[in-house]
């Protein structure tokens, strides 16, 4: 059953829980440089008069998956995310030009690293980790 994260980015004050929680669910205390796969961006809002963060992370939208010359990228199928087989990337970075939400990257190998929507969590039964911290339900996941 494929599932869907969702995010409400009208609603997120910025609080950096969910890039907290990504760093603590993929990274070791060890890797002081390691970046989450929550991205962090300044938004003004004319409207309201000031800037706020908001973390609009990965969709699995699958315009990655679309461009990889190497099939590193692909979706499982049991879930629906679009998830990196580092061992056949080959670091061309076609992914990184097309994401929508800028979300995937190169990793320090010249890998593509990219959220996983902590595949391993929701086959244990739990919710990814930014949704499990984010108290004002900004993000949710939904089962299609």
């Amino acid at each position: 059953m494929p599932y869907r994260l969702k995010f409400n980015t009208a609603g997120c004050v910025g609080c950096y829980a969910c890039h907290t929680a990504c760093l603590d669910a993929h990274h070791g205390a060890e890797e002081i440089h390691a970046r989450s796969f929550r991205t962090i961006r300044k938004v003004t809002d004319e409207e309201k008069g000031f800037s706020y963060e908001i973390c609009p992370g990965c969709t699995h939208c699958g315009a990655c998956a679309e461009v990889c010359p190497s099939g590193a990228l692909y979706r499982d199928q049991e879930y629906g995310w679009i998830l990196v087989d580092k061992e056949m990337c080959i670091g061309c970075g076609a992914c990184e030009k097309v994401c929508p939400d800028h979300v995937i990257f190169l990793d320090e190998n010249k890998k593509a690293a990219k959220c996983d929507g902590c595949i391993e969590r929701l086959k244990e039964g739990r919710e990814p980790a930014c949704v499990s911290v984010c108290c004002l339900d900004v993000i949710t996941l939904e089962k299609e």
